[in-house]
């Protein structure tokens, strides 16, 4: 469900026209963008399934692989990776279509290289964490896949973007973008269930609404996504020659301590969570009622803000290899 700037850029779009925004609105949108990545970076620690991981440990090239991130953000994947202990040197390139947010990586990047004592130096395209290089690419994956610019990466990783694309048409073409028997990692792929606990009686009108905008979902002119990807990435994958050699699930599960406290900053990212729900099916008037909407997303804003709100959606993640 990482699509809350992206799907806010995506209500700019209108009968194929887009609506003017301001490098004022766009800055803001990119900052709250920023924020609910990091406020998601410990929600994404808990969630990512160790299992898979560790077949990514088994399958990570030795010496200096090459590694590609298909909607990288603020590179807090890369961080992870190295805190992490999987990845200490090559090259690790981060693709991303949010300029803003590029930029944005550089400065949280090197913030989190001087809080652990590791070496940063800015180079033009990127920058240089101790042994690894890191190299920002600003550009739209589907522009990306069908320039093929640079060399194929040995890693591909993407993390909760899938979800956000028609996957069999994007897949083939991701796939290409590894060497032979390549490594990929796909993580945070979400899968038909979202619950907000306590129960409330318009939970499944709401959700079953939701979902259907999921589907029904058009970006740039394609499809973009849909709500059970996790599921269908295991067919998809196979008929990519590509099939999973291990997978699991990634939940996402955020619930307050008993002092109704939620861990870090994740209080934030639950609040964009349901801003992402109104903001898809506010205007939907054919898919939920009005009032119903209305009346689900303040109760569920007050528990947030009392610390009663327990919040989980269910995702997949995968590894295996390109086709040799």
């Amino acid at each position: 469900m990482e699509r809350l700037a992206r799907q806010r850029a995506d209500a700019q779009i209108r009968d194929g026209g887009r609506e003017e925004m301001t490098d004022l609105d766009e800055t803001s949108m990119t900052s709250n963008f920023s924020r609910y990545l990091t406020a998601k970076t410990t929600v994404d620690d808990r969630a990512l399934n160790r299992q898979v991981l560790a077949e990514l440990r088994r399958l990570m090239p030795a010496g200096a692989p090459r590694v590609l991130e298909v909607g990288a953000g603020l590179g807090t994947m890369v961080a992870r990776l190295m805190d992490w202990g999987v990845l200490s040197s090559g090259e690790y390139v981060l693709l991303d279509a949010d300029r803003r947010l590029l930029d944005g990586s550089r400065r949280w990047l090197c913030d989190w290289a001087d809080v652990r004592g590791l070496r940063s130096d800015l180079l033009p395209d990127g920058l240089q964490l101790g042994d690894l290089r890191v190299r920002l690419v600003h550009a739209e994956l589907a522009s990306h896949l069908e320039a093929e610019r640079g060399a194929r990466a040995d890693v591909l990783i993407a993390n909760a973007v899938l979800d956000l694309v028609d996957v069999p048409a994007v897949l083939p073409g991701l796939l290409q973008l590894l060497v032979p028997g390549g490594v990929y990692w796909f993580t945070i792929n979400y899968d038909g269930e979202s619950v907000f606990m306590p129960d409330h009686p318009h939970d499944d009108q709401v959700m079953r609404a939701y979902h259907r905008d999921m589907d029904e979902r058009v970006r740039y002119g394609r499809p973009a996504g849909e709500s059970r990807t996790g599921r269908h990435l295991f067919q998809h994958l196979r008929t990519a020659g590509a099939p999973a050699l291990a997978a699991g699930s990634s939940d996402w599960v955020v619930s307050a301590d008993p002092k109704g406290d939620y861990p870090g900053d994740e209080a934030y990212f639950v609040r964009c969570i349901l801003d992402t729900i109104r903001d898809a099916l506010r205007s939907r008037h054919d898919r939920v009622e009005p009032t119903d909407l209305a009346d689900w997303l303040a109760e569920r804003y007050r528990q947030l803000a009392a610390g009663e709100l327990v919040y989980i959606a269910h995702q997949l993640d995968f590894v295996g290899r390109s086709p040799r």
